[in-house]
Protein backbone atom coordinates (compact mmCIF):
# COMPACT_ATOMS: atom_id res chain seq x y z
CA UNK A 1 0.00 0.00 0.00
CA UNK A 2 2.98 2.44 0.87
CA UNK A 3 4.59 1.77 -2.35
CA UNK A 4 1.20 2.48 -4.40
CA UNK A 5 0.83 5.51 -2.54
CA UNK A 6 4.43 6.65 -3.27
CA UNK A 7 3.71 5.66 -7.21
CA UNK A 8 0.41 7.79 -7.38
CA UNK A 9 2.25 10.90 -5.16
CA UNK A 10 5.20 10.87 -7.51
CA UNK A 11 2.59 10.79 -10.91
CA UNK A 12 0.85 13.59 -8.99
CA UNK A 13 4.11 15.56 -8.71
CA UNK A 14 5.02 14.39 -12.42
CA UNK A 15 1.34 15.98 -13.27
CA UNK A 16 1.90 19.34 -11.73
CA UNK A 17 5.70 19.71 -13.09
CA UNK A 18 4.31 19.23 -16.97
CA UNK A 19 1.44 21.38 -16.09
CA UNK A 20 3.43 23.80 -14.46
CA UNK A 21 6.14 23.96 -17.73
CA UNK A 22 3.18 24.46 -20.10
CA UNK A 23 1.12 27.38 -18.56
CA UNK A 24 3.57 29.11 -16.23
CA UNK A 25 6.22 31.18 -16.71
CA UNK A 26 9.62 30.02 -14.80
CA UNK A 27 10.27 32.61 -12.40
CA UNK A 28 11.49 36.17 -13.61
CA UNK A 29 12.86 34.85 -16.90
CA UNK A 30 11.61 34.08 -20.33
CA UNK A 31 11.33 30.59 -21.27
CA UNK A 32 12.33 29.88 -24.44
CA UNK A 33 10.44 26.15 -24.80
CA UNK A 34 6.98 27.19 -23.78
CA UNK A 35 5.16 26.49 -26.69
CA UNK A 36 2.82 28.97 -28.80
CA UNK A 37 -0.76 27.97 -29.01
CA UNK A 38 -0.66 27.30 -33.03
CA UNK A 39 -4.08 24.82 -33.30
CA UNK A 40 -7.39 25.94 -33.88
CA UNK A 41 -8.83 22.53 -33.07
CA UNK A 42 -8.17 24.05 -29.53
CA UNK A 43 -11.45 24.78 -27.61
CA UNK A 44 -12.81 28.01 -26.81
CA UNK A 45 -12.90 28.10 -23.12
CA UNK A 46 -9.50 26.16 -23.21
CA UNK A 47 -7.76 28.71 -25.18
CA UNK A 48 -9.38 31.59 -22.34
CA UNK A 49 -8.03 29.34 -19.90
CA UNK A 50 -4.66 29.52 -21.14
CA UNK A 51 -4.95 33.25 -21.39
CA UNK A 52 -6.31 33.10 -17.89
CA UNK A 53 -3.37 31.14 -16.42
CA UNK A 54 -1.10 33.41 -17.89
CA UNK A 55 -2.47 36.54 -16.96
CA UNK A 56 -2.48 35.66 -13.35
CA UNK A 57 0.90 34.28 -13.22
CA UNK A 58 2.01 37.73 -14.74
CA UNK A 59 -0.12 39.14 -12.41
CA UNK A 60 2.01 37.96 -9.13
CA UNK A 61 5.14 39.02 -10.91
CA UNK A 62 3.41 42.87 -11.85
CA UNK A 63 0.78 43.39 -9.31
CA UNK A 64 1.10 47.25 -10.31
CA UNK A 65 -0.10 46.39 -13.90
CA UNK A 66 -3.53 45.16 -12.50
CA UNK A 67 -4.88 47.89 -15.12
CA UNK A 68 -3.27 46.41 -18.04
CA UNK A 69 -4.57 42.88 -17.37
CA UNK A 70 -8.01 43.66 -16.67
CA UNK A 71 -8.40 45.27 -20.08
CA UNK A 72 -6.87 42.32 -21.51
CA UNK A 73 -8.95 40.03 -19.78
CA UNK A 74 -11.85 42.32 -20.32
CA UNK A 75 -11.12 42.28 -24.02
CA UNK A 76 -10.83 38.16 -24.33
CA UNK A 77 -14.43 37.87 -22.69
CA UNK A 78 -15.68 39.86 -26.00
CA UNK A 79 -14.02 37.35 -28.09
CA UNK A 80 -15.55 34.32 -26.61
CA UNK A 81 -19.02 32.86 -28.25
CA UNK A 82 -21.79 34.02 -25.95
CA UNK A 83 -20.45 37.67 -26.71
CA UNK A 84 -19.50 37.52 -30.12
CA UNK A 85 -20.91 40.69 -32.13
CA UNK A 86 -20.09 41.49 -35.57
CA UNK A 87 -16.84 40.89 -37.15
CA UNK A 88 -15.53 44.63 -37.07
CA UNK A 89 -15.46 45.17 -33.70
CA UNK A 90 -14.00 41.70 -33.17
CA UNK A 91 -10.82 43.15 -35.14
CA UNK A 92 -10.39 45.32 -32.75
CA UNK A 93 -11.06 43.91 -29.54
CA UNK A 94 -8.08 41.57 -30.48
CA UNK A 95 -6.05 45.23 -31.69
CA UNK A 96 -6.69 46.49 -28.17
CA UNK A 97 -5.52 43.13 -27.04
CA UNK A 98 -1.90 43.27 -28.69
CA UNK A 99 -1.40 47.04 -28.26
CA UNK A 100 -1.90 46.35 -24.02
CA UNK A 101 0.80 43.31 -24.39
CA UNK A 102 2.94 45.82 -26.25
CA UNK A 103 2.97 47.98 -23.81
CA UNK A 104 3.06 45.59 -21.38
CA UNK A 105 6.20 44.11 -23.42
CA UNK A 106 7.82 47.73 -23.78
CA UNK A 107 7.81 48.16 -20.01
CA UNK A 108 8.72 44.95 -18.60
CA UNK A 109 11.63 43.05 -20.86
CA UNK A 110 11.03 39.39 -19.20
CA UNK A 111 7.23 38.97 -20.47
CA UNK A 112 7.95 38.24 -24.05
CA UNK A 113 7.13 34.18 -23.98
CA UNK A 114 3.72 34.74 -21.65
CA UNK A 115 3.01 38.09 -24.08
CA UNK A 116 3.24 35.25 -27.27
CA UNK A 117 1.05 32.88 -25.52
CA UNK A 118 -1.55 35.16 -24.71
CA UNK A 119 -1.67 36.62 -28.21
CA UNK A 120 -1.75 33.07 -29.88
CA UNK A 121 -4.20 32.08 -28.41
CA UNK A 122 -6.31 35.52 -28.94
CA UNK A 123 -5.55 35.00 -32.32
CA UNK A 124 -7.26 31.35 -32.67
CA UNK A 125 -10.18 33.35 -30.32
CA UNK A 126 -10.61 36.09 -32.90
CA UNK A 127 -10.61 33.25 -35.47
CA UNK A 128 -13.29 31.46 -34.32
CA UNK A 129 -15.30 34.18 -33.27
CA UNK A 130 -15.23 35.73 -37.08
CA UNK A 131 -15.85 32.05 -38.57
CA UNK A 132 -18.64 32.12 -36.18
CA UNK A 133 -20.43 36.00 -37.19
CA UNK A 134 -19.55 35.10 -41.28
CA UNK A 135 -21.80 31.96 -40.55
CA UNK A 136 -24.56 33.64 -39.06
CA UNK A 137 -24.54 36.58 -41.38
CA UNK A 138 -27.41 35.83 -43.98
CA UNK A 139 -26.32 34.13 -47.30
CA UNK A 140 -27.45 36.18 -50.69
CA UNK A 141 -30.26 35.54 -52.24
CA UNK A 142 -29.75 34.25 -55.67
CA UNK A 143 -31.55 34.81 -58.91
CA UNK A 144 -31.27 32.16 -61.73
CA UNK A 145 -30.76 33.28 -65.32
CA UNK A 146 -31.20 30.50 -67.48
CA UNK A 147 -28.43 27.79 -66.23
CA UNK A 148 -25.96 30.61 -64.67
CA UNK A 149 -27.04 31.90 -60.81
CA UNK A 150 -26.56 35.70 -60.86
CA UNK A 151 -24.98 36.50 -57.61
CA UNK A 152 -25.36 40.07 -57.92
CA UNK A 153 -28.98 40.51 -58.79
CA UNK A 154 -30.02 41.94 -55.54
CA UNK A 155 -27.27 44.58 -56.13
CA UNK A 156 -29.27 46.31 -58.91
CA UNK A 157 -30.55 50.05 -58.33
CA UNK A 158 -28.78 50.05 -54.83
CA UNK A 159 -25.92 52.61 -54.01
CA UNK A 160 -23.93 53.84 -50.76
CA UNK A 161 -24.62 51.89 -48.18
CA UNK A 162 -26.67 49.62 -49.27
CA UNK A 163 -25.30 48.33 -51.68
CA UNK A 164 -22.06 48.36 -49.67
CA UNK A 165 -24.09 45.75 -47.31
CA UNK A 166 -25.47 44.12 -50.08
CA UNK A 167 -22.35 43.73 -50.97
CA UNK A 168 -21.11 42.52 -47.39
CA UNK A 169 -23.88 39.65 -47.67
CA UNK A 170 -22.69 38.47 -50.89
CA UNK A 171 -19.15 37.96 -50.32
CA UNK A 172 -18.76 37.95 -46.17
CA UNK A 173 -19.03 34.09 -46.17
CA UNK A 174 -15.66 32.86 -46.97
CA UNK A 175 -14.24 29.40 -45.59
CA UNK A 176 -11.21 31.03 -44.37
CA UNK A 177 -7.76 29.99 -44.38
CA UNK A 178 -4.83 29.37 -41.74
CA UNK A 179 -2.09 32.22 -42.33
CA UNK A 180 0.21 29.38 -43.30
CA UNK A 181 -2.50 27.63 -45.65
CA UNK A 182 -2.95 31.43 -47.07
CA UNK A 183 1.42 31.66 -48.01
CA UNK A 184 1.45 28.21 -49.09
CA UNK A 185 -1.64 29.10 -51.46
CA UNK A 186 -0.07 32.03 -52.75
CA UNK A 187 3.15 31.05 -53.84
CA UNK A 188 2.70 27.57 -54.73
CA UNK A 189 -0.69 27.78 -56.89
CA UNK A 190 -2.20 31.46 -56.50
CA UNK A 191 0.60 33.70 -57.60
CA UNK A 192 2.78 30.83 -59.58
CA UNK A 193 2.99 30.69 -62.98
CA UNK A 194 5.12 27.62 -64.49
CA UNK A 195 7.20 27.98 -61.19
CA UNK A 196 7.67 31.49 -61.28
CA UNK A 197 6.26 34.22 -58.72
CA UNK A 198 6.14 37.70 -59.66
CA UNK A 199 6.85 40.66 -56.70
CA UNK A 200 3.97 42.82 -57.42
CA UNK A 201 5.34 45.96 -56.66
CA UNK A 202 9.33 45.44 -58.61
CA UNK A 203 8.79 42.78 -60.87
CA UNK A 204 11.01 40.62 -59.87
CA UNK A 205 10.87 37.14 -60.53
CA UNK A 206 11.62 34.51 -57.94
CA UNK A 207 11.05 30.59 -58.98
CA UNK A 208 10.29 28.34 -56.59
CA UNK A 209 7.34 25.69 -55.93
CA UNK A 210 7.08 26.36 -52.22
CA UNK A 211 6.73 28.98 -49.67
CA UNK A 212 10.08 31.10 -50.23
CA UNK A 213 12.64 32.14 -47.52
CA UNK A 214 10.83 35.50 -45.80
CA UNK A 215 14.00 37.46 -46.65
CA UNK A 216 13.88 36.99 -49.92
CA UNK A 217 10.55 37.19 -51.06
CA UNK A 218 7.17 37.12 -48.38
CA UNK A 219 3.29 38.18 -48.63
CA UNK A 220 1.90 41.54 -48.78
CA UNK A 221 -1.20 42.34 -46.93
CA UNK A 222 -2.32 45.46 -48.58
CA UNK A 223 -4.42 46.42 -45.92
CA UNK A 224 -1.65 46.25 -43.20
CA UNK A 225 -2.29 44.04 -40.66
CA UNK A 226 -1.63 46.81 -37.71
CA UNK A 227 -5.03 48.33 -39.31
CA UNK A 228 -7.16 45.71 -39.10
CA UNK A 229 -5.83 42.91 -41.32
CA UNK A 230 -6.26 40.16 -38.37
CA UNK A 231 -8.06 36.88 -37.58
CA UNK A 232 -9.57 35.87 -40.88
CA UNK A 233 -8.63 39.22 -42.69
CA UNK A 234 -4.64 38.61 -42.40
CA UNK A 235 -5.28 35.54 -44.49
CA UNK A 236 -8.34 36.92 -47.24
CA UNK A 237 -6.28 35.96 -50.31
CA UNK A 238 -8.39 39.15 -51.84
CA UNK A 239 -5.52 41.46 -50.61
CA UNK A 240 -2.57 39.26 -50.29
CA UNK A 241 -0.05 39.30 -52.92
CA UNK A 242 3.66 37.74 -53.20
CA UNK A 243 6.35 40.67 -52.87
CA UNK A 244 9.68 41.67 -52.42
CA UNK A 245 11.05 41.94 -48.96
CA UNK A 246 13.31 45.30 -48.96
CA UNK A 247 10.15 46.28 -51.21
CA UNK A 248 7.49 44.79 -48.69
CA UNK A 249 9.41 46.54 -46.05
CA UNK A 250 9.32 49.88 -47.31
CA UNK A 251 5.67 49.99 -47.49
CA UNK A 252 5.31 48.72 -44.19
CA UNK A 253 1.99 50.07 -43.23
CA UNK A 254 2.28 53.40 -44.92
CA UNK A 255 -0.67 54.51 -47.01
CA UNK A 256 -0.55 54.38 -50.98
CA UNK A 257 -0.06 57.40 -52.77
CA UNK A 258 0.95 59.91 -55.44
CA UNK A 259 5.06 60.15 -55.02
CA UNK A 260 6.79 63.22 -56.38
CA UNK A 261 10.18 62.90 -54.39
CA UNK A 262 10.83 59.24 -53.49
CA UNK A 263 13.59 58.10 -51.11
CA UNK A 264 13.25 54.88 -53.01
CA UNK A 265 12.08 53.18 -56.20
CA UNK A 266 12.30 50.11 -57.73
CA UNK A 267 10.29 48.45 -61.08
CA UNK A 268 8.38 51.69 -61.21
CA UNK A 269 6.94 51.44 -57.80
CA UNK A 270 8.36 54.35 -55.56
CA UNK A 271 8.04 55.32 -51.98
CA UNK A 272 8.90 59.11 -49.90
CA UNK A 273 9.15 58.17 -46.41
CA UNK A 274 4.84 58.57 -46.20
CA UNK A 275 3.16 57.08 -49.19
CA UNK A 276 3.65 54.35 -51.20
CA UNK A 277 2.79 54.57 -54.86
CA UNK A 278 2.56 50.75 -56.80
CA UNK A 279 3.30 50.32 -60.25
CA UNK A 280 1.04 51.08 -62.94
CA UNK A 281 0.42 47.47 -64.02
CA UNK A 282 -0.34 46.82 -60.14
CA UNK A 283 -2.56 49.73 -59.05
CA UNK A 284 -5.70 48.68 -59.87
CA UNK A 285 -5.64 44.88 -58.33
CA UNK A 286 -4.54 46.84 -55.58
CA UNK A 287 -6.82 49.28 -55.14
CA UNK A 288 -9.85 47.08 -56.08
CA UNK A 289 -8.25 44.89 -52.83
CA UNK A 290 -8.81 47.62 -50.87
CA UNK A 291 -12.48 48.50 -51.69
CA UNK A 292 -13.04 44.54 -51.05
CA UNK A 293 -11.57 44.59 -47.45
CA UNK A 294 -12.86 47.76 -46.47
CA UNK A 295 -16.40 46.35 -47.31
CA UNK A 296 -15.81 43.26 -45.86
CA UNK A 297 -14.93 44.03 -42.84
CA UNK A 298 -15.91 47.19 -42.08
CA UNK A 299 -12.92 49.77 -42.33
CA UNK A 300 -12.70 53.19 -43.42
CA UNK A 301 -10.27 54.31 -46.27
CA UNK A 302 -8.89 57.42 -45.24
CA UNK A 303 -10.35 60.24 -47.91
CA UNK A 304 -6.71 61.07 -49.30
CA UNK A 305 -5.82 57.29 -50.15
CA UNK A 306 -9.17 56.43 -51.50
CA UNK A 307 -9.20 59.48 -54.08
CA UNK A 308 -5.48 57.71 -55.12
CA UNK A 309 -7.34 54.25 -55.42
CA UNK A 310 -10.01 55.39 -57.19
CA UNK A 311 -8.18 56.43 -59.91
CA UNK A 312 -5.94 53.84 -59.77
CA UNK A 313 -8.66 51.38 -60.46
CA UNK A 314 -9.80 53.05 -63.25
CA UNK A 315 -6.13 53.89 -64.65
CA UNK A 316 -5.60 50.18 -64.44
CA UNK A 317 -8.59 48.15 -65.45
CA UNK A 318 -9.42 44.88 -64.54
CA UNK A 319 -7.44 42.42 -67.46
CA UNK A 320 -8.24 38.63 -67.59
CA UNK A 321 -5.36 38.12 -65.40
CA UNK A 322 -7.60 39.52 -62.37
CA UNK A 323 -10.28 37.75 -63.27
CA UNK A 324 -8.65 34.54 -63.31
CA UNK A 325 -7.10 34.92 -59.78
CA UNK A 326 -10.66 36.01 -58.72
CA UNK A 327 -12.56 32.59 -59.96
CA UNK A 328 -9.26 31.12 -58.45
CA UNK A 329 -9.90 32.61 -54.94
CA UNK A 330 -13.16 31.63 -55.25
CA UNK A 331 -12.46 28.06 -55.85
CA UNK A 332 -10.20 28.22 -52.65
CA UNK A 333 -11.98 30.06 -49.99
CA UNK A 334 -15.86 30.47 -51.77
CA UNK A 335 -16.34 34.21 -52.05
CA UNK A 336 -15.43 36.43 -54.88
CA UNK A 337 -13.92 40.23 -54.69
CA UNK A 338 -17.22 42.05 -56.26
CA UNK A 339 -14.98 44.90 -57.36
CA UNK A 340 -13.38 42.54 -59.92
CA UNK A 341 -16.58 41.11 -60.79
CA UNK A 342 -18.27 44.57 -61.31
CA UNK A 343 -15.77 47.32 -61.19
CA UNK A 344 -18.57 50.32 -62.00
CA UNK A 345 -19.73 49.45 -58.24
CA UNK A 346 -16.99 51.68 -56.87
CA UNK A 347 -18.10 54.83 -58.46
CA UNK A 348 -21.58 53.54 -56.80
CA UNK A 349 -20.44 54.30 -53.56
CA UNK A 350 -19.46 57.41 -52.20
CA UNK A 351 -17.21 56.76 -49.51
CA UNK A 352 -15.41 53.76 -48.39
Amino acid sequence: MKRNASICSHGLFCLVVVFTMLFLPISHAESPAMPLVQSDQVAAKDLNNIISQQIDALELRYPKEQACFFKVKGAVELLLPQEQTFVGSLEDVFLSITGQLEGLEKRHSDVHAACSKIESAAEILLRKAQISASCKRVRPTTVTRGSRTDIYAGCQGLKDEALSEELLRICGNQVPLDYKGAKTVVFKNLDNHDGIVECIYTGRKLQTTDEPDPKDMNIEHSWPQSQGAVGIAKCDLHHLFPADSKANCKRSSFPFGIVEKPIWEEGESQFDGSKFEVRPCQRGNTARGMFYFSVRYHKQIPNDEEAVLRQWSKEDPVDEGEKKRNDAIENIQHNRNPFVDHPEFIDQIKDF
